[in-house]
């Protein structure tokens, strides 16, 4: 991802609630949501909680992981499902409001495909991208979600996959409405494909 000069600082994006370690998981504090084009690290979307800075900063996985075990705490599963989709459509619209005023500059080839790639890049996902046909495929080589739930002990994989599809199918459609992801689940890992539409 080639970075776009005009977007020299870290932009906040929106903000969820956090649950604290305890047995009730009650809600303890809030965390905003940062995006950033880093010339070094790639783009780039992580949280801090408000008011206390960089120290408290955690990747998009551990965040998806850590608002899906808040859902958990007091939502039936029906309820946690549907605040998780939302969670991720929101985010998606701000990522899609964020690449309209600063597009990275690559954005102007396949605004949907760039869009994709900031995400996964922000998953530090290791993958290949193979062209077939008209279609973009994304094969990640792990699921960056299962191996950071692996290191943190937030287990909350299956909802947080949710918020990750909410978020993707809502960026790449509020981008280019031509086009829709496929996505293949496994137990070890999961790939998208981004299909144009005739």
């Amino acid at each position: 991802m080639t970075p776009n000069p005009s977007q020299i600082h870290p932009v906040r994006l929106c903000s969820y609630a956090i649950a604290s370690g305890d047995m009730y998981y009650s809600e303890m504090e809030q965390r905003d949501i940062y995006a950033w084009e880093d010339p070094q690290l790639g783009f780039r979307i992580w949280g801090e909680i408000h008011g206390l800075g960089p120290a408290t900063s955690v990747d998009l996985c551990q965040m998806l992981l850590e608002y899906a075990m808040y859902l958990r705490s007091w939502c039936s599963p029906a309820e946690a499902e549907f605040n998780m989709k939302d969670f991720g459509e929101r985010l998606g619209l701000a990522l899609v409001r964020l690449f309209k005023e600063t597009p990275p500059v690559r954005m102007q080839e396949n605004p949907a495909a760039c869009a994709l790639l900031c995400v996964l890049e922000s998953m530090k996902a290791q993958l290949t991208i193979q062209q077939v046909g008209p279609e973009l495929h994304f094969l990640l080589a792990q699921c960056p979600l299962e191996e950071v739930a692996r290191k943190t002990g937030l287990r909350e994989t299956e909802l947080a996959h949710i918020g990750v599809n909410s978020l993707v199918q809502t960026l790449v459609h509020s981008l280019d409405q031509r086009q829709s992801v496929g996505i293949l689940e496994t137990s070890a890992k999961i790939d998208y494909s981004l299909v144009m539409q005739a």
